[in-house]
């Protein structure tokens, strides 16, 4: 019974693991779909050119086309409500007087007047609309007045209308409001500037043939695409959370082939006299084989069903951090209504559960079906390994080491990378049990030193029976190797973040529209520079302009800086290029600098030149300077200010960086700076160290996966360690037996399989550190790839092995409890007549 249940867990863990985190990365795409498709309406195709925006003219344009039926300018912001536990609120800015025939407005009772006559809800602009489930969770109602930050300052707004739960309304769980386009405009700083364009196309006009035409009418900077394209692009910004969930879920499965294995190998051993009397009664080769594989195919579906089960259950607790990234994109986070776990991911776990299962019993079921009769009464044979197999396990080894370097010295293609990959972490899981072997004959003496007898004797049971262990251990290693390299990767991207920061983020104070550096909700006009310039205390100022758009189908981060101004203060890591020439050439309007993390992700080069699509032209220029710079995870565009604002037409700015004068103190300069915007505009104030510590803080969302790591760790640390323990002792029942009868008492029993099991942990960790050495270099150049194209230093998580060393010896000393009792109070009797 307990050896099924142990068996059916390594299936549960496998699959659990598996069903959980793609189900959750499921989960949020499709909320993030959903929301997407209930802002729509019937919009059939969306006019965007990124974060940037573009002027009124390009509606115009749009407006005209022949293909066009009805085309709408849209503003998208997040606000602050100001109300406790309430959070942001999403506006959608809105021509009311074309809107209404894409989306529904479905009000409340009689509050549809308000938005029949169009022209009232225009004449005044403080109008908003709000869906019934912000209203009901506020105590608002129609007339009700709701204060909201906007770049002038808190401001009261009136509700004019409740709009039913349906629709745009439902989206982010009804954190939405309605308000006219152009007084969201004036409210969040956009100028004469749109979002984007929302059109049907006529009738006889095809949606496919509309968006033809419109892009050849727009040009190249401008993206027409259904509203579902949307959620393919926040696809694109999950990529690399995407990759890291996919390593982890194969090496789960992985872990689980081995707790499987080393379930299946109990039975053999435990039945070995079963085994015996089939095959002397006439039972067949393959009969026998039949019957452990048709055991490990029942197991592997009941554990497949349990882990789809529980994956459902880790689904919704991982949706729910993945969602807070959404959070990033949109500012409001949209919490999945479902864990997203739809028949295909289903079916895939319960496939890869059952070949994953079969696959595990392969091993232990040909072993049992090649036991002689003779042979299975013998006590501990099946746990040895012959010098033939540790020959042909070091042989192959050595093949999939040789392989590994090949696709090393050949990695351009990335088929050919992951191959050696794979052909690495095979070349270890091979010589797992010889090197188990090895590192317990290495312990023995420390183990005999720390307690002779018990000591000798759990030293002696592991070399003895190399194979009983060699499951666990691997099982054990892959699943350190994995924290290790998860580790050492969030360490490496810490202090490579850290440096960036340090070399670029060196003004002493940020002022902002909005205390969310990710959306771009509000800008400032560029006229704020002057007079913050007059303030006391303020030595320069330099304006910052970024958004993100489309470069080469991929999302990137346009970075528009007074370049000469940056010249003295900015001290980032030059990768290519000259520090001196590149910065004055784009200064002067005829180079850009790239990040690297760009450069590696788009294969960019020196001296290439790149075609960036903008509004009002395609920006060709050579690359001038390749620099380290983190502001997007997808790479940014660093150009001149007057660059942007020619090829974009857009002078606002994100936010001002403030240099102070030699003796002025932050404090004070930043109270001036509010106070001397209190009531006119909205403004927020980072100093140096606050801006750090939240681009720090936003960095822990994108590398929480590693505790979850060590989580699988443990928990394998446990289940195999019980596994082993628990054939150890049916093993050596009668070796047990006959100490006691010679007068080894039972304390001295518990502390040879506490030992054992302390032996197992040790031997786990030492070679889950060497593997995890390895492997975390191939996991940071998948980070460099494939993921995020930063090159991050190779830093060996030492700390955290340190603090995995008790936390798995804790977990081993806690799994050996149930063995030792077993094993301390077995029957003396029973013991000494065992075979």
């Amino acid at each position: 019974m307990l050896r099924g249940l142990l068996t059916v867990a390594g299936v549960v863990l496998g699959v659990g693991v598996f069903v959980g985190m793609h189900a959750a990365n499921r989960s949020v795409l499709t909320a993030f779909s959903q929301t997407v498709a209930r802002i729509a309406g019937a919009t059939e195709l969306q006019v965007t050119a990124g974060d940037t925006g573009f002027g009124e003219d390009v509606l115009e344009k749009t407006q005209a086309a022949a293909c066009v039926r009805v085309a709408v300018p849209i503003i998208e912001t997040v606000v602050d409500t100001r109300l406790k536990d309430q959070g942001s609120l999403y506006i959608l800015g809105i021509d009311m007087t074309g809107d209404r025939s894409l989306r529904q407005y479905d009000l409340e009772g009689p509050d549809d007047s308000v938005v029949e006559d169009p022209l009232i809800f225009l004449a005044q602009p403080d109008s908003l609309i709000v869906s019934k489930q912000f209203a009901d969770r506020n105590a608002l109602a129609v007339g009700s007045r709701l204060r909201l930050g906007t770049v002038d300052g808190e401001k009261a707004f009136t509700i004019r209308g409740v709009m039913k739960p349906t629709g745009l309304a439902s989206a982010f769980g009804g954190s939405v409001g309605v308000m006219d386009i152009y007084a969201a405009q004036k409210m969040f700083g956009r100028g004469r500037t749109f979002d984007r364009i929302d059109l049907a196309a006529k009738e006889g006009t095809t949606t496919a043939e509309c968006q033809r035409q419109l892009t050849t009418l727009l040009g190249p900077a401008f993206e027409v695409q259904p509203p579902s394209a949307r959620g393919q692009q926040f696809e694109a910004i999950l990529a690399g959370y995407s990759v890291m969930v996919d390593v982890s879920s194969a090496f789960a499965l992985f872990i689980g082939l081995f707790i499987i294995y080393n379930a299946l190998a109990i039975g053999v051993s435990q039945r070995r006299s079963e085994i015996g009397i089939l095959r002397a009664l006439g039972a067949t080769k393959g009969q026998i084989r039949g019957l452990f594989l048709g055991e490990s195919l029942m197991i592997g579906a009941l554990g497949s069903a349990l882990g789809a089960a529980s994956g459902s259950i880790i689904a919704g607790w991982i949706a729910s951090y993945v969602s807070s990234l959404i959070a990033g994109v949109y500012g409001v986070a949209e919490h999945p209504s479902g864990t997203g776990v739809d028949a295909a991911i289903l079916a895939i776990a319960a496939g890869l559960g059952v070949v994953v299962s079969v696959a595990a019993g392969l091993a232990p079921a040909g072993r049992a079906a090649r036991l002689d009769p003779v042979d299975a009464l013998k006590k501990g044979t099946l746990q040895t390994l012959s010098s033939g197999e540790g020959g042909r396990r070091t042989k192959v080894a050595a093949g999939l080491a040789v392989l590994a370097v090949i696709c090393l010295a050949t990695h351009q293609d990335r088929r050919i990378f992951y191959l050696g990959y794979a052909a690495a972490i095979g070349a270890a899981i091979l010589l797992g049990p010889l090197l188990s072997l090895g590192l317990a004959r290495a312990l023995r003496p420390v183990a005999r030193w720390l307690r002779p007898v018990e000591g000798a004797l759990a030293s002696d049971s592991l070399i003895q029976a190399p194979r009983r262990t060699s499951a666990t251990v691997s099982g054990l290693m892959l699943s350190v190797a994995l924290a290790v390299a998860f580790g050492g990767m969030a360490i490496s991207s810490y202090r490579s973040i850290v440096d960036w920061m340090t070399a670029t983020l060196a003004p002493d104070l940020f002022v902002m529209p909005t205390a969310s550096l990710e959306l771009q909700a509000a800008r400032f006009p560029a006229s704020m520079a002057e007079e913050i310039a007059a303030i006391p205390g303020v030595r320069l100022v330099q304006r910052f302009r970024n958004g993100r758009i489309t470069f080469r189908q991929k999302p990137a981060m346009i970075v528009a800086l007074e370049i000469e101004s940056i010249v003295g203060t900015d001290h980032r890591e030059v990768v290519a290029g000259d520090p001196i020439a590149m910065y004055a050439t784009a200064a002067k309007g005829e180079g850009v600098i790239v990040s690297d993390n760009l450069a590696q992700l788009q294969r960019l080069t020196l001296g290439e030149v790149i075609e960036v699509p903008a509004p009002y032209g395609v920006l060709r220029q050579p690359i001038v300077g390749i620099v380290v710079d983190y502001s997007d995870q997808q790479g940014s565009i660093l150009i001149d200010r007057s660059t942007f604002i020619n090829y974009w037409r857009d002078d606002s700015v994100s936010d001002f960086r403030l240099y102070l004068a030699p003796g002025a103190q932050i404090a004070e300069v930043r109270n001036r700076v509010l106070a001397h915007f209190a009531g006119r505009r909205q403004v927020f104030v980072l100093t140096n160290d606050e801006l750090k510590k939240y681009i720090l803080n936003a960095t822990d969302q994108w590398f929480g996966m590693t505790s979850i790591q060590i989580a699988i760790a443990v928990l394998v640390a446990i289940l195999g360690i019980v596994n082993t323990l628990t054939v150890s002792i049916t093993d050596r029942r009668r070796e047990l037996g006959v100490l006691r009868a010679v007068g080894a008492h039972r304390g001295q029993i518990r502390g040879t399989i506490w030992i054992e099991a302390l032996l197992i942990a040790v031997i786990g960790l030492v070679l889950g550190a060497a593997v995890g050495a390895v492997n975390l270099y191939y996991v940071l150049q998948i980070v460099r790839r494939d993921v995020v194209g930063m090159r991050l230093a190779y830093i060996f998580p030492l700390a955290m092995m340190i603090q995995l060393v008790p936390l798995i010896s804790l977990a081993a000393l806690t799994a050996s409890i149930w063995p030792a009792e077993s094993a301390a109070r077995g029957s003396l009797i029973e013991a000494l007549e065992y075979e």
